[in-house]
Order: C-alpha cells, then sequence, then structure tokens
C-alpha cells in the first residue's frame, strides 16, 4: 500500500499551518486554526487522563462490537433482520466516532499502534471505494445514509492535517463530487468535511454543492426544525445530539460566505440551549431529545463532546473567550461527572442529581433501565465511541494560531505545544494543575523570534493579574484575549493568576440552587456501595465487559440554609495537592467548599417497577427536588448543619442541584465549624 508512514506522519514539519484550517474564509472572515495534534503534549492529569483513554480503548478494541471489527474499509458490519442480513448505518457511526478519537489520542501521545489503527482504517477504506470512487458502507435493503460518513471523514482530516497525503483529498473530493444522494437530516453535517476539503482545493463546484446543500437540503423536513431551533427565542424539541451536531454548520456556512445571518442563526442555536436546556454542568440537556433544566434532566454522553466541538467553531471563528470558558466548564464538570476517574467507565446518561446509578436506576426510561450506571460500554455504544474524543477535543483546542504568526491560549491545562513560523520552532511549556490551582506558569524556549501571543483571560475571573519575566502587566481584563506581542526567547515566563469566587447561583426559574467556583461546578459527593460485575450482552457480540452498580451509603437528602444573596456563607478549604497527576481522584479533594444545609428527612428516593426474570419488583430512583412550599414546615424541625462540597467532576454520586431555603437564625458555631 502506497502510503506515508507513522513516523512520517510524527515528523512532518513541512506541513504549513496553512493546512489546519476548518475551512476557507471569505473576505476578511479570517478564522484561528487548530495546532496539528501532533505538535502538543499533554502533562499532568490530561496526560493521565489520555493514558487512561489508551487502556480504555485498548478493551473496546478485544471486547466490544462494532469496536473490534474495524469497520469501513475491512468488511461490512452486518446486521440480522427476518428478511436475512443486511447492513446498517449505526455501527459505522459509532466506529466513526471511535476512529476519530483513537487518531487523536494516538497522535498526541504520539502512540504509533493507535494511529496505524485508524490509518488503516482510512486507507482500506480508500482502496476499496467504489468504481465511480463514492465511499459506500450500507449494503442492499437501507437507504444511503451519509450521517456515518460525517463521523468518520473527521478522522480523515485530522489524519491529513498531519501528514499531508494526498490520497485523502483525492479520496474525498472524488466521493463528493460523484455522489447525488441529496443530503436530508444529520447527513447535511457533511458539509463540515466538505467546507474543509474546499479550503484545502479551492474547488468552486464542491463551494456550490455546500451551499445549496444547507440552503435545499432533502426531503427530510428536519432543515425545516433546525431553523425553527435556530431562531432566537423558540423553544426546540428535537434530538439533542442532532441539535448540537447541527449547530455548527452555521458557523461554518459564515467562514464561507462571510454573511452575518448565518453567524446571527449560530447565536440564537447556543442561546435557545441556554434558556430551556442548559443544567448547570455547562452542557444542554438531551435524553436522545433536549428535555429542560430541572434537577433530573440528563445529558447523553455523545451531547458533551458534540457540545464541546461546536462551541470549539465559535471561538476559532469569533475569537470569543466566551466559547473557551463553555468547552471547559463542560469538560471539568459534565464531562468528567460522566466517567469513573479511572476513566475505566461511563455513563450513556449523565445527571445534576444521580445517586442510584445501577442497572435498574435510570429515570429516563429509554432503552433499558441501566443508562446511568458506569459501565465500559453502553447500548447503543454511540456514547461508547465518542466518549473517547472527550479529552483529545479539549488538548486539541488548548492552542490555535492566527494570523501574522499569532499563537492564541485558549484552553488551560498542563501540557506543551511546539508552534512553528516558517523554519522557526517556538516551544511553550505550561506548568500547573489547573483548574485546581489560580496559576499558571507559561515557560518558553526559542532563539529569538517575534509573534503575537494571545492569552484568554476567563469570564468568570473578577480580579485576573499577568506577569511576564516578574514584570506586572497593565489592563488585564477578564473574558478578553490579552495581547503580548514581543521577541520571544529561551526563559521567558509569564504568569497567570486567575483568582475563583464561591458563589450561589439560582437554577432552574428558582427551583433550585447551585454552588459554583470558578469554572468549577460543586457537588455533594455521596458515599457509594459498590458492586463491579461482569455482565454478558448479545448486543456487544461479547460475553462479558465490567459494570458497576452504585447505591448511596452517606446521606444526600439536604436542603441548603440559604437565599442565594451571601457568597460569604460559603467556606473555602483548599488541601494541599499530593496527586497532581490526577486530583480528580484525591482524597481529601484539594478543593472543598461548605455551606449551611438541613438534612430533610422528607426527601426520599422513588421507585419504579422493572420485571427481570418473569419476577417484578421496586428499584430506587433518584428522586425530583421537594416541592418548595412545604420547606417552610420542614425547616422547623431540623437543625443545621455545615456539609462539605466537592468539584462535581470528581464525584460518581452526587447532589449539585439543591433545594433551598433561607434561614435567618443559623447558629454561628455552625457557620464558623470545621
Amino acid at each position: 500500500m502506497n502510503r506515508m508512514t507513522v513516523k512520517s506522519m510524527l515528523v512532518a514539519v513541512a506541513v504549513s499551518a496553512a493546512s489546519v484550517s476548518i475551512s476557507c474564509s471569505a473576505g476578511d472572515n479570517a478564522v484561528l486554526n487548530n495546532v496539528r495534534l501532533s505538535d502538543i503534549e499533554a502533562d499532568g492529569w490530561l496526560k493521565t487522563m489520555l493514558q487512561q483513554e489508551k487502556a480504555f480503548i485498548s478493551e473496546l478494541d478485544t471486547l466490544i462490537f462494532p469496536f473490534t471489527q474495524g469497520g469501513w474499509g475491512t468488511e461490512p458490519f452486518l446486521k440480522k433482520t427476518r428478511s436475512g442480513v443486511t447492513g446498517s448505518w449505526v455501527p459505522y457511526e459509532q466506529s466513526g466516532y471511535f476512529n476519530d478519537g483513537v487518531l487523536r489520542c494516538g497522535l498526541i501521545l504520539k502512540d504509533t499502534s493507535m494511529i496505524e489503527k485508524v490509518e488503516d482504517a482510512v486507507y482500506s477504506t480508500i482502496d476499496n471505494v467504489s468504481e465511480n470512487g463514492i465511499i459506500e458502507h450500507i449494503l442492499s435493503g437501507e437507504e444511503r445514509i451519509r450521517w456515518p460518513h460525517a463521523v468518520f471523514f473527521r478522522a480523515w482530516s485530522a489524519l491529513y492535517d498531519v501528514t499531508g497525503d494526498r490520497r485523502i483529498i483525492d479520496a474525498l473530493t472524488r466521493h463528493y463530487m460523484n455522489d447525488t444522494t441529496k443530503l436530508s437530516g444529520r447527513d447535511l453535517c457533511n458539509i463540515e468535511t466538505m467546507a474543509w476539503l474546499y479550503g484545502k482545493t479551492g474547488n468552486a463546484e464542491l463551494y456550490d454543492k455546500i451551499i445549496d446543500a444547507y440552503e435545499n437540503p432533502g426531503s427530510s423536513t428536519f432543515k425545516e426544525d433546525m431553523s425553527g431551533g435556530f431562531v432566537r427565542g423558540r423553544k426546540q424539541e428535537v434530538h439533542g445530539v442532532t441539535y448540537n451536531e447541527m449547530l455548527k454548520l452555521p458557523i461554518i456556512m459564515y467562514t464561507l460566505t462571510g454573511e452575518e445571518k448565518y453567524l446571527d442563526e449560530a447565536r440564537a442555536g447556543f442561546a435557545n440551549l441556554d434558556e430551556f436546556h442548559m443544567l448547570p454542568d455547562g452542557v444542554n440537556s438531551s435524553e436522545e431529545g433536549v428535555s429542560g433544566k430541572s434537577s433530573t434532566n440528563t445529558h447523553e454522553t455523545c451531547d458533551i463532546i458534540d457540545y464541546m466541538w461546536t462551541c470549539s467553531y465559535m471561538l476559532k471563528v469569533t475569537k470569543e473567550t466566551e466559547w473557551a470558558d463553555r468547552m471547559e466548564r463542560a469538560l471539568f464538570n459534565a464531562g468528567m461527572g460522566a466517567i469513573t476517574k479511572t476513566f475505566d467507565a461511563h455513563q450513556y446518561y449523565s445527571c445534576p442529581n444521580q445517586v442510584f446509578c445501577d442497572d435498574y436506576s435510570s429515570h429516563v426510561l429509554s432503552y433499558d433501565d441501566s443508562r446511568l450506571a458506569y459501565r465500559l460500554a453502553h447500548k447503543p455504544p454511540c456514547c461508547t465511541g465518542n466518549v473517547t474524543r472527550m479529552f483529545p477535543v479539549f488538548i486539541g483546542t488548548q492552542w490555535l494560531t492566527g494570523e501574522d504568526g499569532a499563537l492564541y491560549k485558549a484552553l488551560y491545562g498542563p501540557g506543551s505545544v511546539t508552534h512553528r513560523i516558517g523554519d522557526r520552532s517556538i516551544l511553550i511549556q505550561e506548568d500547573s494543575v489547573y483548574p485546581y490551582s489560580d496559576n499558571i506558569v507559561l515557560r518558553v524556549s526559542c532563539d529569538k523570534v517575534r509573534f503575537p501571543l494571545y492569552l484568554r483571560i476567563p469570564g468568570w475571573c473578577e480580579s485576573p493579574a499577568i506577569r511576564l519575566n516578574g514584570e506586572d502587566l497593565p489592563d488585564v481584563t477578564s473574558g478578553t484575549f490579552y495581547r503580548i506581542n514581543r521577541e520571544w526567547q529561551t526563559g521567558d515566563t509569564v504568569e497567570l493568576h486567575f483568582p475563583k469566587k464561591p458563589e450561589f447561583v439560582n437554577w432552574d426559574g428558582y427551583e433550585s440552587m447551585t454552588v459554583n467556583y470558578g469554572p468549577l461546578l460543586f457537588a455533594l459527593p455521596v458515599d457509594a456501595e459498590v458492586i463491579k460485575e461482569y455482565i454478558g450482552n448479545p448486543a456487544f457480540k461479547c460475553p462479558s465487559f465490567r459494570s458497576y452498580r452504585m447505591t448511596p451509603a452517606s446521606d444526600w437528602n439536604y436542603i441548603l440554609g440559604v437565599d442565594g444573596t451571601d457568597n460569604s456563607l460559603i467556606s473555602v478549604v483548599r488541601n494541599e495537592i499530593v496527586s497532581p497527576e490526577n486530583p480528580w481522584n484525591q482524597e481529601p479533594q484539594p478543593l472543598q467548599l461548605k455551606v449551611p444545609a438541613y438534612k430533610d428527612p422528607t426527601w426520599k428516593e422513588h421507585y419504579h417497577k422493572v420485571e427481570v426474570g418473569g419476577d417484578d419488583f421496586y428499584a430506587p430512583m433518584t428522586p425530583p427536588l421537594p416541592a418548595r412550599g412545604a420547606m417552610i414546615f420542614v425547616l422547623r424541625h431540623l437543625e443545621p448543619e455545615m456539609i462539605t462540597l466537592e468539584p462535581y467532576g470528581s464525584t460518581e454520586l452526587r447532589i449539585s442541584m439543591f433545594p433551598f431555603w433561607k434561614e435567618t437564625e443559623i447558629a454561628s458555631e455552625v457557620l464558623a465549624a470545621e
């Protein structure tokens, strides 16, 4: 097979920075570009998570269909039906997510085995296209569905951005120019790859196909639904993953055309999510469909990654720091909260309040009752494939490039980047335990070279500070990129100080109270009785795989004794960070908050009837919040105490959306309690 080797990929420094643009911009509509993943190194806890992800991936490789099969170019994914054996688009979607995550993780870790796995999938697909160059995946019996292509082709673009191998460009060009399938619904997400491809080729015919696909989609009514969703103030009820994936399309259309109407459409789509469906952990609800803002609303793990991915497009197009703030909040809270802290299991649904996570505890009764359980895999395994993209998407957006050799530090977390300007290389190392620490240090290593460095100042930080080589810099403003344009050289040091402040936040129309500390949502950690078991499931063509059954082993039913107006009632506790390689798993947690609360014995678990092996029994579930009106009577008989909250992302069982009631006579000794 005539292709570039893995070694050549990892040293392909001659590939120009322009090759990693997300699209070809029109007029002055310049966008920021991703740094090549091979030029990024993860360190500290981010490297730990990637290494744990690698172990997670290796298990999926050997145990869970469709990840065991390789897919696409090797052999077709088959399913049995009453009429015989036919193809299905579903495993192609799942393996597409998986291949993209495996490749990006492998490129950051410089792991040739992971890269080769995806390389084989890509090139074997190229070698087995139809005579007219169309990349098919569906056997007879199903309509042409192009959504899985949009997922898999993200791995193709990431591979090309490192190798510069024209076979990828040529194969994608033949496919899109010869494919006459009318794109409908999520199939329209192929616009992402088509726009990327247009940025590489400048093919005017391809540009016309993109415009036509977006403005004149196929027979599906989803274009009408999508427009409804992206009109400000109109509540949308649609599949959540579809919403998050489609929301990036008007952003891409803006980069192609420069027409503000598309960017306005995207802003409206985000605003609708915020107003109707956003949860306090930073990601919109989606119980398959977007579903509300209450304490028992959940989101699929797919939504966490897809929301971050779409936010990264807004960040690169608008250069507004808000979108980086959103990405951090989504990862540190919803993302970390949906996996075990050793990343050996994940949830399909995760929830702001979850005190029962076992085989029968899901209060969203779709597919089965086990979707809140932490497992190696879930049915269907779309979230299982997509969760592999979570950390690579975040790490891959930490550093971005702009015009005139500019480098943007968009997201924080330990690691480094090699910034390339012509034949010059600049290494910048971030030393931090962010977000646990308020302090970040950037260390520069290079011969003398001038370029502008832009540093994101988080919008949540009220008093940020920057020091360059020990000197304080002026006019550091929250919610901006701070520009330092100078001749950099080895030994230059930039110190960033982003102090966090605790705050109460009313959520869900004043029905609940949450507690924030900078980008971190805090939750009451609930001790768990954990049963580790191995379950069989024919759907995975796998004899057994790991699953955890978690039920509460400590009190969780607390009412906050606050009305949210006095943040001084929050006491901050800082413990030594003794495990910087994974502070999320440290006991005690490096950051803790203490708040006044009352244990409410009337707030109890709910039950629902399930059938197992022909027998019925009642399984406990996490209840909704208690009725607010009843608290005026309940609190008369309760004694206040200080409870300890920890970062949401460090928890598995938790309460983060609290009932609350202002109590005017909390004893001073309670507030002073350690």
